[in-house]
């Protein structure tokens, strides 16, 4: 019989299926991650009249925006129902099959302990604070630079996931942190010096870069806690993503609550959700925005807890800088900002630090000493196991 030489099974002879796999979801998770940075940065730039008789106002509602998110995530826990009823439709009088080649219900059998929606409002307050921060650092610098310093999320990230999940990071990792700390300072002195530039002129490059990077400390409590629950409990990433959603419009409808109440420059409150609701109404583009946010994130945080659940939060933070280079470009060809060297520079050495920690570069003489060391813990680690199952 002749050999089938199709792309697809000579592809397969050289990446695994699980590779495959997580490729999918990267470009996925990628791909949906910057349509909502970029659609989040549209809604900042909209100068829109909302309710009552004053004058057209700039969209600066950071916790109506992160209200959005939140229902994108929510949104992910109907999708999991109903996705859960019609599998259980489709398996009626066959309770005897085993579903775990399903890829809505990716539970191991080896977990027999079921998540209480309860914990996780702690991922869901640690959501809301990084996200309510991100929406306030957009407001005040480029999209471009919001993103790049989200790359601090996986040195935020490597450091939690060492002290609270024990896991073993070698020198390669550390050395890309590094790189990553280095190009993150170059990106943010670009920023500065870029100011005034372009079609959009970022009002505080500075405060927005504190902002932004204040927020992945949240962001790695929040990633680190994810997978610590996934590890344990028995969840699929719909209903994780879902039940975050859930309790994450909660706490903010009591923040916009609070806010509402409270004297400030936002149609006489800190942040005036009925405003914001005026301006989205009237505003086809704006509401075309919000829509479009709401979907991009219930579908990047799928795809990212997905991640999470498969390889590990330290890698999703990784990929999740690889945003960096759409957006740069993206801004670049509407004319939202001007082009720089240094910013280039900074780009190349953050891309250089992602490929480093992710081992898609790969360092000559000492590749060999790190894989003979991991497959050497490893084992080490099999066999502490071992011990200890024996002993319970």
């Amino acid at each position: 019989m002749e050999e089938n030489k199709s792309p697809l099974n000579f592809l397969s002879k050289y990446v695994s299926t699980n590779g495959l796999i997580a490729l999918g979801l990267a470009l996925a998770m990628l791909f949906t991650g910057t349509i909502n940075t970029i659609v989040i940065k549209f809604q900042d730039l909209q100068h829109v009249k909302g309710i009552g008789k004053l004058p057209p106002a700039p969209f600066e509602h950071p916790f109506t925006q992160t209200t959005v998110m939140f229902l994108g995530e929510f949104c992910c826990l109907f999708a999991y129902v109903v996705m859960t009823l019609i599998s259980r439709f489709k398996k009626k009088g066959k309770e005897d099959l085993v579903e775990e080649s399903s890829p809505i219900n990716e539970l191991s059998t080896k977990k027999s302990k079921k998540a209480n929606p309860l914990f996780f409002i702690i991922p869901a307050l640690c959501d809301l604070l990084g996200t309510s921060l991100l929406n306030l650092g957009l407001i005040y610098t480029y999209a471009s630079v919001y993103q790049m310093l989200r790359g601090m999320l996986v040195v935020f990230n490597a450091l939690l996931a060492t002290i609270f999940l024990k896991k073993k990071y070698y020198p390669h990792h550390w050395g890309s942190v590094l790189l990553i700390l280095i190009g993150l300072a170059v990106v943010g002195y670009a920023s500065v010096m870029n100011a005034g530039e372009g079609l959009h002129v970022a009002r505080s490059p500075v405060l927005g870069a504190i902002l932004v990077v204040t927020a992945q400390i949240f962001f790695a409590i929040q990633f680190v806690v994810q997978e610590k629950f996934l590890s344990q409990f028995e969840i699929v990433p719909l209903q994780c993503v879902g039940y975050e959603g859930f309790w994450g419009v909660m706490l903010t409808i009591m923040f916009l609550f609070v806010l509402y109440w409270v004297p400030g420059s936002d149609y006489g409150s800190v942040e005036s959700v009925p405003y914001a609701l005026g301006q989205i109404i009237v505003h086809p583009p704006l509401l075309i925005a919000i829509l479009t946010a709401v979907a991009s994130i219930a579908f990047f945080n799928f795809f990212g807890i997905t991640i999470t659940k498969r390889i590990g939060s330290t890698t999703r933070s990784v990929i999740d800088s690889c945003r960096t280079m759409f957006i740069w470009i993206f801004s670049l060809i509407i004319g939202w900002e001007s082009f720089k060297w240094l910013q280039l520079v900074g780009f190349v050495i953050l891309v250089t630090g992602t490929f480093l920690f992710n081992e898609v570069i790969v360092i000559p003489y000492y590749n060999a000493w790190y894989l003979k060391k991991k497959a050497a813990d490893e084992e080490r680690k099999m066999i502490q196991k071992g011990i200890k199952d024996s002993f319970e």
